[in-house]
């Protein structure tokens, strides 16, 4: 009776756990609620063998897996034809790759739930597979795969070389020993680029697609009280302009009092219309653009995922530059990052973490971290917004 019982609990809770998905939440924290646990399930029902076949074989043949179908073009030209169900042998006729390696490519992939096995040796693209058709998450593949991986791979030896040591030189850290190249990653992109115009593409994709500091921050506090002859906003490093295009549309007829900064040549490229000020500016200098304190402007200086790209030191710099140009009681400095709690940090953003050590001896960092480095820069935190839509936050910060 109990093992029989026992088997009817188990069928119940298999029928349970089937019976959730994505689109079952109220909302998006809730949903990435539910997936922290399901992480936690996970981490609890594997045994040790599990989870080291998980993480040293399961994963990075999973990640050979995709990159391969990315260079075949496979969803592309699956996606062309119809996107419905084949067999490998016309797939592999699609692509010109042998049938039996692509049947053993796409089974693993199927393994891992990202396409659907109909039959044997049939498969159909699932969700995931039509979503890698976009740059926001396709291209993140060749990406990651090219440059993360080996930089992964390389790491070990590098803190093993270096004592161990936190890396704190953009310039000369993991990314430069596992390419052999002199040069911070922006250069190296430059210098490279198919790289280059990978990551491009995939951050262009990426900050297109997530919430932006609009939508997580109430904009009529910040229009509250300005006087219309200053400037308003100054999207500090504001690449393209994703972030200005989604306040101009909240607020079209603001242009003239938009300022967006950043390289030369982004600035070349940009999205925005002449009617926005768009300004050649190095955030290491001083901030040039000061509200007039007899009129009481109020200005925001948004940096949109900048400080998490600089080590410490680096960022220090950055955030002094800006308070020469912050008017007490007047000015906010809106920072759009990770806050990572003090414990219990979600796991996309500890890898994030470590992509930026690798990459740029950057960090994402925890609230603490945060103040500490506001207030270094004679700043403080004035609350911290929070929204179910994104996983970053924005700290708001004024002059201490």
């Amino acid at each position: 009776m109990a093992a029989n019982a026992s088997s009817h609990s188990s069928d119940k809770i298999l029928q349970d756990l089937d019976s959730i998905s994505a689109d079952g939440f109220a909302s998006d924290a809730d949903r990435y609620k539910a997936l922290l646990a399901a992480y936690h399930l996970v981490a609890r029902l594997e045994t040790p063998w599990d989870t080291v076949t998980r993480l040293c074989m399961t994963q990075p043949a999973l990640g050979a897996s995709l990159k391969v179908a990315k260079d075949l073009k496979l969803f592309e030209k699956w996606h062309e034809r119809g996107g419905l169900a084949e067999s490998t042998t016309d797939l592999a006729a699609l692509v010109d790759c042998d049938p039996q390696l692509l049947a053993r490519l796409l089974r693993h992939i199927a393994s891992n739930h990202m396409l659907e096995e109909v039959s044997a040796d049939v498969f159909r693209p699932s969700a995931f597979a039509t979503s890698l058709l976009q740059p926001a998450y396709g291209e993140w593949i060749n990406y990651l795969y090219d440059t993360s991986l080996p930089c992964s791979y390389k790491m070990p030896e590098y803190l093993q070389k270096t004592g161990y040591m936190e890396p704190a030189d953009p310039r000369d850290g993991i990314h430069q020993y596992t390419k052999g190249y002199k040069g911070d990653v922006w250069q190296y992109h430059t210098d490279n680029p198919r790289e280059g115009a990978s990551f491009n593409r995939g951050l262009g994709g990426k900050m297109a697609h997530q919430a932006s500091w609009v939508n997580i921050v109430p904009l009529t506090p910040l229009l509250d009280g300005a006087d219309e002859s200053q400037p308003l906003l100054v999207d500090v490093g504001g690449n393209i302009g994703h972030d200005l295009d989604k306040f101009r549309a909240v607020y079209p007829d603001k242009d003239a009092l938009l300022y967006l900064q950043d390289t030369a040549a982004v600035i070349k490229s940009t999205k925005c219309p002449d009617t926005v000020n768009k300004m050649v500016h190095d955030f290491f200098q001083p901030q040039p653009i000061k509200g007039r304190v007899t009129f009481q402007p109020v200005i925001a200086y948004d940096t949109e995922t900048i400080l998490h790209d600089w080590p410490d030191a680096s960022a220090h710099q950055i955030l002094s530059s800006i308070r020469g140009a912050l008017r007490p009681g007047y000015s906010r400095l809106l920072i759009h990052e990770h806050v990572l709690p003090d414990t219990g940090a979600p796991p996309h953003a500890t890898s994030f973490d470590l992509l930026m050590m690798m990459f740029l001896s950057g960090k994402e960092r925890s609230e603490g971290q945060w103040r500490i480095l506001l207030g270094s820069a004679g700043l403080k935190v004035v609350r911290i917004w929070r929204s179910p839509l994104a996983n970053q936050a924005v700290l708001e910060a004024e002059l201490a």
